[in-house]
């Protein structure tokens, strides 16, 4: 492999370090309706319709992925 093409694969190698770095450090958060996430955990009627969305589909929590 050429010098050249080394030097592109270790500069995308940082940005994609870089770009995982950043990804992992934002804080995530729902905001619905002016509700926090835990308003909408407690919430009985918001827990309800996303059970109703999600009823035949399997949920992988671990990967936050809905497969229907």
């Amino acid at each position: 492999m050429s010098r050249r093409a080394t030097m592109i694969l270790v500069g995308l190698t940082a940005l994609n370090a870089i770009a995982l770095a950043i990804s992992v450090s934002l804080p995530v958060g729902a905001a619905v309706g002016g509700k926090t996430y835990r308003d909408l955990v407690a919430d009985p009627d918001f827990t309800s319709a996303v059970q109703s969305v999600v009823q035949k589909c399997r949920v992988n929590v671990d990967i936050a992925k809905v497969i229907c």
